[in-house]
């Protein structure tokens, strides 16, 4: 896929290290006996050239090892070969390997990567200036609530978007993982070594992921006849600080519950401090799990039980997505990636 797209971007075989690039496209457009503007269709895949043509000037790119100017290339054929990023915070472990994944992506199809993150609620419509100004041809967005209307408009305008982690409907490209799987596997893993009185220290309200973990927690309860109450949902926001208040709350409870599924990797670790510091062992007194499988969690004391969700994965099909909608126009997609559940020691368990 990567190859064609190069292919048809005119950019293979082109920019060859060794001679500087001090050959001009009035050269190539010279030797090979066509217009400049001929050239310039060659080296952007536009149509319009002759098959004979494009190969004789192809030819003469590599003969002369004439190297394009990336910007004059995005002038001709009105994109800036760059790549638009959203986060919701630069601090999220999870958010690391989600970065990488698209800015490989990125580099492979030869556009720069701009990132944006959303440092408060004053930034909600920051992002989309980048398309209001055209400094980006496309975008991926993770972890932050969109406006319907808003993706609808940019859809509208042919602005290719892809957003991670929300079911937004049609007209965007749509990255998920199985929340619902995973949640359902890890929760049945803790009522499978004998916790019954499980609760719940939840993420943001507005996003799907927590709605989809907590769901899969509450159905398998369900199915052995248990409930959560609500009294055992204490609400995070899926950082460290909240998991250390939201165990406090939950150590008030009568009975305090046997085991805690915390939203994300993040609020477990910080749960887990919170019961160190009252004189509590993890998972002899309570057990705790998380989600995410970030890297710190299989490096705290016990290591953390959680469900890896394949973030890499996630970033490098979106941003492949996009970018290549803008050489090969495609009804965007719905992709539903799995999850896997990663047994440590937090949760009771004797296996590493």
């Amino acid at each position: 896929m990567l190859k064609a797209l190069l292919q048809k971007n005119g950019m293979y075989g082109v920019g060859i290290m060794g001679k500087s690039s001090r050959v001009t496209i009035d050269e190539v457009a010279r030797r090979a006996g066509v217009s400049i503007s001929t050239v310039s269709r060659v080296l952007n895949g536009l149509d319009r050239v002759h098959p004979q043509t494009r190969q004789r000037v192809l030819e003469l790119v590599h003969e002369l090892r004439y190297q394009p100017s990336a910007l004059a290339r995005g002038l001709a054929i009105q994109q800036t070969q760059t790549l638009g990023f959203v986060i919701p915070t630069l601090s999220d472990p999870f958010y690391f390997e989600i970065v990488r994944g698209v800015e490989e992506a990125a580099a492979s199809l030869r556009h720069n990567l701009l990132v944006v993150s959303q440092l408060s609620a004053r930034d909600d419509q920051r992002y989309l200036q980048l398309f209001n100004q055209r400094r980006v041809d496309s975008m991926v967005l993770v972890g932050i609530a969109i406006p319907p209307e808003e993706l609808a408009r940019l859809s509208a305008q042919g602005f290719p978007v892809a957003v991670l982690q929300q079911d937004v409907g049609d007209g965007v490209y749509t990255f998920l993982v199985d929340n619902y799987g995973g949640a359902r596997a890890l929760a049945d893993h803790l009522l499978s070594l004998g916790h019954r009185r499980i609760a719940y220290i939840a993420g943001s309200d507005f996003t799907r992921d927590n709605a989809d973990r907590l769901r899969g927690l509450k159905d398998a309860l369900a199915a052995r006849g248990l409930s959560l109450p609500q009294s055992c949902i204490a609400q995070g926001d899926y950082y460290r600080k909240s998991g250390y208040q939201a165990m406090v709350q939950l150590l008030a409870l009568n009975p305090p519950p046997e085991a805690v599924f915390a939203a994300n990797d993040q609020m477990a670790i910080d749960a887990m401090l919170a019961l160190r510091d009252r004189g509590l062992r993890v998972p002899e007194d309570i057990a705790v799990v998380g989600f995410d499988d970030i890297p710190p969690a299989g490096y705290v004391t016990p290591p953390l039980t959680t469900v890896r969700q394949p973030a890499y994965e996630l970033g490098y099909q979106a941003a492949c997505a996009v970018l290549g909608r803008l050489h090969e126009p495609a009804v965007p997609a719905r992709v539903v990636l799995p999850t896997q559940l990663v047994i440590r020691q937090s949760c009771g368990s004797q296996h590493s």
